[in-house]
């Protein structure tokens, strides 16, 4: 007998949450080991290449965080669509998305490639890791439209409520990234060495064929038409939605060059310490963004049918598992730190400043967790996206001055860095739960 699908409008809430959320989850530990395939050759290239990499890729992030632009308004506008009977224009939507997703890639690489070589200047990296960076950037800022069409293609498959199919394209995509990306960055069989280069092409393929594979079953399920019903969601109200998400990721991601150039001061180590940093936070950071994503989903369904104390429900049991979870990751990577660190590089100064960054950022780890869930969940589901702009934008700011107080003027070094990432991530998130608690995001209209 096939089992029945979860109904996102009937089914208890933490049922609906991990039927959503644990394909969503089962991806993003794939995306993972995607980006630990990356770092770990790029570790065997040497240092200089890691850091380089992990100097630049604020660039990479931002162009992420500006997909929200298109995004938050497909999985909040369509999901509530079909939450409220209205198919044609939930279908209609997601090909006006698609549009205007096209139009934001290209933007992107028009206004981005230009800057790459002063934004890199800036840091003041040594001459071969400088290098590193620019190379890995020049591809990837080239490429922007593919970036933004695959994470508009996934998200209308969350949208739809189809979070399992993702995972197999995910499963294609990172055997393909493992097989391509040595073959690539050294030069093996038939290729030249390309060094970070040939990582970046190796992701960009990744991204093609994901989003070749997403296209193929959005059409086969006929959750898109090129007819207009007349109600679409407009582009304006599109970036609307998006932008204080959006915004607030770019703007986080340009912070972070200002916060790798006051790390750069204390050597290569500490900055490919950074980038190995983020690549295991990402375990969970991951995790609890893809049950915002289911949750968002889910938030977005039954505020279109008027259910919302299935919303606060849902909301409630996501918080709950997300930190539970983080808290048992977190735990054992600040236990582990040597072994996690070393497992990329054993260089002994990467290893010195990798640890100390996991012992001060894992604990605010469960806190930063914790508000994802209802910023990009609760929040982003009901359209209530502009404390992602008014509360973070200005806390990730902070950063910059305080990092240099504590890194510089106080004498702290690197672990300065750290402490100030520690301590915005608790502010911001901490605010996120307080403003979930006030239940305005109930009332928000799309």
């Amino acid at each position: 007998m096939t089992k029945k699908a979860v109904d996102l409008l009937k089914d208890k809430p933490s049922q609906a949450i991990l039927s959503l959320s644990i394909p969503i989850i089962l991806l993003n530990i794939l995306k993972g080991g995607f980006n630990i395939v990356d770092m770990f050759w790029l570790g065997r290239l040497g240092k200089e290449f890691l850091a380089g990499v992990s100097a630049s890729v604020f660039m990479v992030w931002a162009v992420n965080g500006l997909t929200a632009l298109a995004t938050v308004g497909i999985i909040a506008g369509v999901s509530r669509n079909i939450g409220e009977g209205r198919i044609e224009t939930a279908k209609s939507n997601c090909m006006r998305a698609l549009e205007l997703t096209f139009l934001l890639g290209a933007a992107c690489t028009i206004v981005l490639f230009p800057l790459i070589n002063p934004l890199v200047d800036m840091i003041k990296l040594e001459p071969q890791t400088r290098t590193a960076g620019i190379e890995y950037l020049q591809i990837m800022m080239a490429t922007c439209v593919i970036s933004f069409i695959m994470s508009s293609l996934h998200s209308i498959l969350i949208a739809w409520g189809d979070t399992k199919t993702p995972v197999v394209v995910e499963i294609v995509t990172f055997i393909f990234n493992i097989a391509a990306s040595p073959v690539l960055m050294f030069g093996w069989w038939i290729f030249p060495r390309m060094e970070t280069r040939g990582a970046a092409i190796a992701t960009v393929a990744s991204y093609a064929i994901a989003s070749l594979l997403y296209l193929v079953i959005i059409i086969k399920n006929k959750w898109i038409r090129l007819a207009r019903t007349g109600d679409e969601i407009k582009f304006t109200r599109y970036i609307t939605l998006g932008c204080p998400v959006a915004l607030s990721s770019m703007f986080f991601s340009f912070i972070y060059f200002f916060i790798a150039k006051v790390t750069a001061n204390f050597g290569s180590g500490a900055i490919g310490a950074m980038g190995i940093g983020h690549k295991i936070e990402a375990v969970t950071y991951f995790i609890a963004h893809e049950f915002a994503a289911g949750l968002s989903t889910f938030v977005g369904r039954n505020l279109g049918a008027k259910q919302e104390e299935r919303t606060i429900e849902a909301s409630v049991f996501a918080f709950k598992s997300v930190c539970l979870i983080t808290a048992l990751f977190s735990l054992v990577s600040i236990v582990f730190a040597k072994e996690f660190v070393s497992f990329f590089n054993a260089d002994p100064d990467l290893l010195h400043h990798g640890m100390r960054y996991l012992w001060f950022v894992m604990p605010a780890e469960i806190i930063q967790c914790g508000g994802i869930v209802f910023e990009n969940g609760t929040f982003a589901g009901s359209g209530y996206t502009k404390p992602s702009f008014y509360v973070a934008l200005p806390i990730t700011f902070a950063r910059i001055p305080l990092s240099w107080f504590l890194a510089v003027k106080l004498g702290l070094g690197a672990n300065g860095v750290w402490l100030t990432i520690a301590l915005t991530m608790l502010l911001t998130n901490g605010i996120f739960c307080i403003l979930y608690r006030q239940k305005k995001w109930i009332k928000t209209k799309i």
